[in-house]
């Protein structure tokens, strides 16, 4: 079944934020001679000192995790968000309770599976203020490192031509793709995605590499939301999967709080968080992952797990065509890699034999829709999708419909690299 309505809606400018911070860093880093010299000149050095002070924001209480991470409970009012151009005058409050669906995923559990655990021990953050990861250095590198993803998510397309051919961009592209689309097209009003997704720590990811998985949902080449898990090595080696969402509005794109844009409100669930991973052979460890538009106001809600713990959201008012609704969506795994270095393991990092045991997978992937003055949740087995892979010599996907109550549609992707 396929869904359309006529909408028009109204262009807004670029957050002046986004670009400062995305500007400045692009003028003076370049992560290749970073690597080269291993050091930063005094002038870059100062200048991130500078950004820093920008975007950490004066602490209530201060979390520390047995990861080593830094979680500074920001007051509401007071997160990086506001610093927006477009939020200065919002009426947003930390009690905020959006209007949504009450059509969700059946999460009948597998018995070899169980919720990956997610929240700050000791109950998070005090009412009013929301846990925001302490921003380093090396954060704002890694970030610069990535702003080319915007025009790489956008060179593969909604094209249908490419929908089952394996295209080598390897040599063009740093970024690699085994995924389910929802091919972009003005008939499609798509108003959420979710799905139960595996939790994956593939093994030698260095750290000028990511691999990690999403639902994403976008409007044409300008905006697109995504949430999911992605393992981003520091320094220090640690592949630990972590929490992550991502928008992007015309020519750049932001992760987490890096930027002005997602709007904290749960105390206890950081954007950055680690997350539980599945062993090869069991166990395995899942999460469910929600993108959601509030239909009252036009926001969009990322929520989490069985309970659909609301995390946060993007305002509307941040966006040009995602101000309407969404055209398109993807569901899959994505790699990145630096200049002149094989791609590094998707998923558990086996090609998938749909072994449920072994390999990555979603399950119970959903879109959701407005029908008749109420917000349904559809099985992808409902609308048109295709299998995207860039490169089926390192990774591909399988897609399987009507897979029953606990499985729905099935997503099952991954490969070795290379």
């Amino acid at each position: 079944m396929y869904f359309y309505f006529a909408s028009n809606f109204n262009t807004i400018v670029m957050s002046n934020q986004i670009l400062q911070i995305v500007v400045a860093i692009s003028l003076l880093l370049s992560y290749a001679k970073i690597e080269a010299r291993q050091s930063l000149s005094e002038v870059e050095d100062l200048e991130l000192e500078r950004q820093l002070k920008l975007i950490n924001k004066p602490a209530i209480k201060t979390i520390k995790t047995n990861d080593g991470d830094i979680y500074d409970c920001i007051d509401f009012y007071k997160q990086p968000t506001f610093d927006h151009p477009l939020l200065q005058n919002h009426d947003f409050h930390s009690e905020m309770k959006p209007t949504l669906s009450k059509s969700r995923i059946d999460a009948k559990a597998l018995s070899f599976e169980k919720p990956s655990k997610i929240g700050l021990k000791g109950g998070g953050c005090p009412s009013g203020t929301v846990p925001i990861k302490r921003v380093t250095k090396e954060d704002l590198i890694r970030h610069q490192h990535m702003q080319d993803m915007k025009k790489n998510l956008n060179d593969h397309g909604n094209n249908i031509t490419n929908s089952k051919a394996s295209i080598s961009l390897d040599e063009i592209h740093p970024f690699q793709y085994a995924e389910t689309e929802i091919p972009g097209a003005d008939i499609n009003v798509l108003r959420g995605a979710g799905m139960i997704t595996t939790i994956h720590a593939p093994m030698n990811v260095q750290k000028d590499q990511f691999s990690g998985a999403r639902v994403r949902l976008e409007n044409g080449l300008s905006d697109a939301i995504e949430v999911g898990w992605i393992v981003h090595p520091t320094l220090n080696g640690d592949n630990t999967p972590r929490l992550y969402a991502r928008f992007e509005v015309g020519s750049a794109g932001c992760f987490n709080t890096l930027c002005s844009g997602f709007v904290l409100v749960n105390t206890d669930i950081p954007l950055g968080m680690p997350l539980v991973p599945s062993r090869i052979g069991g166990p395995i460890n899942s999460q469910i992952m929600y993108l959601e538009q509030d239909v009252a106001n036009g926001n969009w809600w990322v929520m989490l797990g069985e309970d659909y713990k609301q995390v946060g959201f993007w305002p509307k008012s941040i966006f040009t065509t995602l101000q309407a609704y969404a055209t398109g969506a993807k569901y899959g795994g994505i790699t990145y890699s630096a200049q002149g270095l094989q791609f590094p393991p998707m998923g558990s990092g086996l090609f998938p034999k749909k072994n449920l045991l072994e390999n990555a997978y979603f399950r119970k992937c959903t879109f959701l829709c407005y029908v008749n003055d109420e917000m349904v949740t559809y099985s992808l087995d409902h609308i048109g999708t295709y299998p995207f892979q860039s490169n089926t010599t390192i990774y591909t996907v399988q897609d399987f419909i009507e897979q029953g109550d606990v499985l729905g549609h099935l997503i099952v992707y991954g490969g070795p690299g290379g």
